[in-house]
């Protein structure tokens, strides 16, 4: 009898450390927002490991970082805001989007047009001669704002769009470093807070007013080695999601463990992705002519 559970717990510790080795690997990006609040709850509370991944999550301090680590291979997924991914893809880069995070409604409003507190603002052609702080350049922010003086009448070239990281914001328009920003939650709510700033303009609902703004991409490469991993990757932040729904009172707790401070609001999480996302991304596109040829979403959305 004591032979037979003796070889019944080897047979368990031998199978267990089994599935352990088969886990696969995975490195997964990440930037300072709670658009990707899903991946957090994912890593805490084990989805990961439940759908076989063992999965590393790190800061990437700029978005735009993200496409040359995936090709590099030092990082297997990560965030995206669609103009970088459509550059990306239209400068020749094999990567392909396998989830949404997040999307942008005029209901919810995330990201707004913020000006310094000395600065009167009435309308889009007071950018004029202004200095404009974003996220990265050719990211979802300055699209979107140049997109919306373009709908005005307004010569973006006439304002001066700088790259910056979104901690440094509510700093650089106190010190009046920049005159405006464009930030997203919290960095909006903690320009207005700290009287650094005031929201002059919903610039991104008044170009469109329900966009998905960000996802989770990968190479194509890697994803058609590691169908199973992509899959599993889907189904521990379709988790994620649930758990988020489900109101679950450490939610709060996580965000703040991989962000350092908790948004006064949450953008609509969703982790659906198709084609039709990208229309509106490819249209703004054309019209600043960022793209170089013609760009088919259907051959870098996976389904």
């Amino acid at each position: 009898m004591i032979k037979a559970i003796t070889l019944a717990a080897a047979t368990l510790a031998a199978t267990l450390a089994t599935a352990q080795a088969e886990m696969a690997k995975v490195t997964i990006g990440y930037a300072t927002a709670s658009d990707y609040l899903a991946v957090y709850v994912a890593k805490e509370k084990g989805f990961f490991e439940k759908n076989n991944i063992d999965a590393t999550v790190t800061r990437v301090p700029i978005i735009t970082n993200v496409p040359p680590a995936l090709v590099s291979g030092s990082m297997q997924i990560g965030v995206t805001t669609m103009p970088s991914l459509l550059q990306a893809v239209d400068g020749g880069l094999d990567l392909v989007l396998i989830a949404g995070a997040a999307r942008h409604i005029k209901e919810r409003p995330t990201i707004s047009l913020t000006f310094r507190k000395d600065l009167k603002f009435e309308k889009p052609a007071d950018l004029l001669g202004k200095k404009v702080a974003v996220s990265g350049l050719n990211n979802v922010m300055d699209v979107f704002l140049r997109k919306w003086m373009l709908n005005a009448g307004v010569n973006p070239k006439g304002v001066t769009i700088i790259e910056a990281q979104l901690p440094q914001m509510p700093d650089m328009l106190r010190n009046g470093n920049i005159d405006a920003a464009t930030p997203v939650e919290p960095f909006r709510t903690a320009i207005v807070a700290s009287g650094a700033g005031y929201i002059a303009a919903e610039f991104f609902a008044e170009v469109n007013p329900d966009v998905l703004v960000s996802g989770w991409i990968t190479t194509g490469e890697w994803a058609k080695k590691n169908p199973a991993v992509v899959a599993g990757f889907r189904e521990a932040v379709k988790e994620g999601l649930a758990y988020i729904d489900s109101n679950a009172p450490d939610l709060k707790d996580i965000e703040k463990k991989y962000l350092g401070f908790n948004a006064p609001g949450w953008p609509r999480f969703s982790n659906a992705s198709t084609p039709a996302d990208m229309k509106v991304y490819i249209d703004i596109g054309k019209e600043l002519s960022l793209y170089r040829g013609n760009i088919d979403a259907s051959t870098f959305v996976l389904k």
